[in-house]
């Protein structure tokens, strides 16, 4: 490595990558662990598998109305009730 490219590139990455074990290292990281049913967005691949009939259901349960309502609609007002507790 070329004593510029040290300086530009290779002293710059370690001092980020010693600043990184740093705050590891101390516990000062913020751990971010989100789970699957945190947000409507996170679980969003899961409207895929459920069933319009269950949604349906679901909805009726809560009291909440169906008619010209689709199926996203309608998760994102159970999900908003429920909190995120699942259908």
């Amino acid at each position: 490595m070329k004593r510029r490219d040290f300086f530009t590139k290779g002293f710059p990455a370690y001092v980020f990558k010693m600043g990184e074990a740093f705050v590891e290292t101390a516990g000062l990281a913020e751990e971010e662990k989100k789970g699957y049913f945190d947000s409507f967005e996170s679980c969003y691949p899961l409207l895929s598998e459920v069933s319009n009939d269950m949604m349906l259901q679901a909805a009726d349960q809560l009291g909440i109305q169906t008619q010209g309502k689709d199926k996203i609609t309608l998760a994102r007002e159970i999900y908003a009730i429920k909190g995120g507790l699942g259908f």
